[in-house]
């Protein structure tokens, strides 16, 4: 019984468990951006995205518990709320709204906020916080229609003048209300009643913890603009990402 529910190459995506855990414990998000579509080349749709919405619980937990006081808790309060309004809009609008045309305008626009990001050599202007509630409200949307919600969050929080703890943290804060609801939402819909889900978590908990940690010891040796570059281009293939699956499902 056991065996018929084993997945084959499963060491496969528990490497690339491990590699999405490292990419989340740098940059504070960006872990299916890496690891789901080169999973998809070897497993179901529906193991990986339950696989990946159990591992990054884990690891938003872990990094948050790490430093609670680093999150800043007007930020928190200003986007909490306006996430969890966009995650239930998000899943009412699945039930009439075609989603491919939303998710190519939301990839086209991340992908151009990256590139002028790449492009521009200098400090980017600090945004205000009446962006805080729209940015929130659009990170429970991606993450409810598409299962992608870290971008209008992390391009507000990164212009916002926060230190490099207090970024982190604070992303992971609102990162546990996107990707907990996913999961919750996950759950709901019966992708996480797989047998082979949870075993495959079980299986590759321990190296993505060991992934998690060495890119949280490496993290204080990099300097802010390198971090501030790799969540940029963490941006970047997240847009070309809700791009592609626009065309894709399309």
């Amino acid at each position: 019984m056991l065996l018929d529910i084993f997945p084959t190459n499963i060491w496969v995506l528990v490497a690339l468990a491990a590699l999405g855990s490292f990419v989340y414990g740098f940059a504070g998000f960006g872990s299916g951006l890496v690891g789901i579509p080169l999973a998809l080349h070897f497993h179901d749709l529906r193991l990986v995205l339950g696989v990946f919405a159990l591992l990054d619980c884990v690891s938003v937990v872990r990094i948050l518990a790490a430093n609670p006081r680093h999150a800043d808790p007007f930020e928190v309060k200003r986007l909490v709320p306006a996430c969890v309004v966009g995650l239930v809009f998000g899943s009412w609008l699945l039930t009439f709204i075609p989603v491919q045309p939303l998710m190519l305008l939301i990839g086209l626009f991340v992908m151009a906020y990256s590139l002028w990001s790449l492009r521009y050599a200098g400090a980017l202007s600090r945004l205000t916080a009446l962006w805080g509630v729209p940015a929130g409200f659009s990170a429970g949307i991606t993450s409810s229609m598409f299962g992608i919600g870290g971008p209008p969050y992390v391009i507000y929080l990164t212009r916002r003048g926060l230190s490099s703890n207090a970024l982190r943290s604070t992303m992971a804060a609102i990162g546990l209300v996107s990707i907990g609801g996913r999961a919750l939402a996950f759950g709901v819909t019966g992708l996480l009643s797989n047998p082979a889900v949870w075993i495959t978590c079980a299986l590759a908990l321990p190296a993505s913890l060991v992934a998690l940690s060495l890119a949280e010891r490496l993290r204080p040796h990099v300097s802010a603009l390198v971090s501030r570059r790799v969540i940029e281009w963490l941006l970047l293939l997240s847009g070309l990402s809700l791009v592609a699956m626009a065309d894709v499902f399309g």
